[in-house]
């Protein structure tokens, strides 16, 4: 299946981007809040595609990630010490347990809290300068310090596929919304080398091209050697393994919640490849 083409993508990593990276913040958060108001009581404890998490888990994570994004900048308006970053290994197990804690708060109120967090945490986003957003930084518990965008930019990712996890438990249609992958497409290059199991790699010598429909049709190279992953935009000459992707395939892909896209070349390459990661 082949996505119908976008207009050109915003650079979201500039000044110039910022009005861009927020607008689809908050259409997907606004897109998100609908579901979880709407959702009767039945379906407010219906299993999601993350394992753990129920729909009302679901509304849990993001008031959690809000409330913790609301600490971060306050943190750093402050000059506060950071502690070394926890690191993305340990990310999904803590995220995944700490929404459980939400089950215990009755659900308006639940709502209430994401709504009034939200609401915080996108007018920092507005407030930050052109300097604060390419530069910061931010703190940031799991990864260390980053420039004010990504925190825009993680939110952007939270609501986007965990809409398509929201829209998949309740029985709606399943899709990520295509402006929202389509700007999240570099973002996704550098989950995969966050999300990179080096121990898995050990002897692994791999040149993997990834076509995507997007904005423009676009090819990356993913090279994987000396148990490391870099990437880079353009087409690899002599691929191992390929594969391409519609934009908002690709973003369910690489957080493995699908195995979308289409893939060539070597299958035992193609496998070897799909097993790199681990799952956040």
């Amino acid at each position: 299946m082949t996505a119908p083409l976008l207009p050109p993508r915003v650079d979201v990593t500039q000044d110039t981007g910022k009005d861009t990276l927020i607008r689809l913040v908050r259409q997907e958060f606004k897109d998100c809040f609908e579901m979880l108001v709407e959702a009767d009581e039945k379906q407010w404890h219906t299993q999601t595609p993350c394992e753990l998490w129920e729909v009302r888990d679901m509304a849990g994570h993001l008031l959690d990630a809000a409330y913790g994004y609301l600490g971060y900048f306050r943190q750093g308006e402050h000059g506060w010490p950071t502690e070394e970053p926890r690191g993305m290994r340990a990310y999904g197990d803590a995220l995944g347990i700490s929404a459980l804690e939400y089950r215990k708060v009755p659900r308006w109120e639940v709502l209430g809290r994401l709504d009034a967090c939200a609401t915080l945490l996108f007018d920092y986003f507005d407030r930050l300068s052109d300097e604060q957003w390419t530069a910061g930084p931010v703190p940031h518990a799991w990864v260390g310090p980053v420039p004010g965008f990504m925190m825009a930019a993680f939110q952007l990712m939270d609501y986007s596929v965990h809409n398509w996890d929201l829209r998949k438990a309740l029985g709606k249609d399943d899709y990520v919304e295509l402006e929202a992958s389509d700007t999240l497409v570099p973002f996704m290059f550098g989950l995969m080398q966050i999300t990179f199991a080096a121990e898995r790699a050990e002897g692994v010598d791999l040149t993997v091209g990834i076509h995507l429909s997007t904005s423009k049709d676009e090819h990356w190279t993913v090279r994987v050697k000396d148990g490391a992953l870099t990437y880079e935009p353009g087409r690899p000459k002599k691929p191992d393994a390929s594969f391409s992707f519609p934009c908002n395939e690709f973003c369910l892909d690489v957080y493995q919640r699908t195995r979308g896209g289409t893939a060539f070349g070597d299958k035992k390459a193609i496998k070897k490849f799909r097993k790199l990661f681990f799952t956040i």
